[in-house]
């Protein structure tokens, strides 16, 4: 997405006065609306026949992980990068932790909860195969 670089960036005030602030994040905002429209529509795109699918979550199977108790005793938190494969069933069949909170028992408990999550898997060529996508899990107290 590229943007006037003499309009500076959609986060910072303009310095000069109110209308300018106000054509700025409307700019912004169209800008905004139009890539959430463009990526809206890639997901849900069928793909030509001998095209790749990526997989697809079905959110409700996805729940909340549960913080660890020996962690929350601790005030443990970070973020977890995990790289999951999908199989061609569905189902997450491996996950790695590919940037470590810091705290095995967070790593652990994000592993785990991605393992609950159902897929529609990607295809190729129409039919179901396995595929690797990646996630971010975020502790905070």
């Amino acid at each position: 997405m590229a943007h006037d670089a003499n309009q500076g960036d959609c986060m910072t005030p303009s310095p000069t006065s109110t209308p300018v602030i106000s054509a700025r994040l409307t700019r912004c905002l169209a800008l905004f609306a139009l890539a959430a429209g463009c990526v809206a529509g890639a997901a849900h795109a069928t793909p030509a026949k001998g095209e790749k699918a990526h997989a697809v979550a079905d959110l409700t199977s996805c729940t909340k992980p549960v913080y660890p108790a020996e962690a929350r005793a601790a005030k443990h938190a970070g973020t977890v990068k995990l790289a999951y494969l999908i199989g061609a069933s569905g189902d997450v069949v491996d996950s790695k932790v590919k940037k470590s909170s810091g705290h095995v028992a967070l790593d652990d408990a994000a592993r785990n909860a991605i393992k609950l999550c159902k897929f529609t898997a990607a295809s190729a060529k129409g039919k179901p195969v396995e595929s690797w996508a990646g996630i971010d899990y975020v502790w905070k107290l």
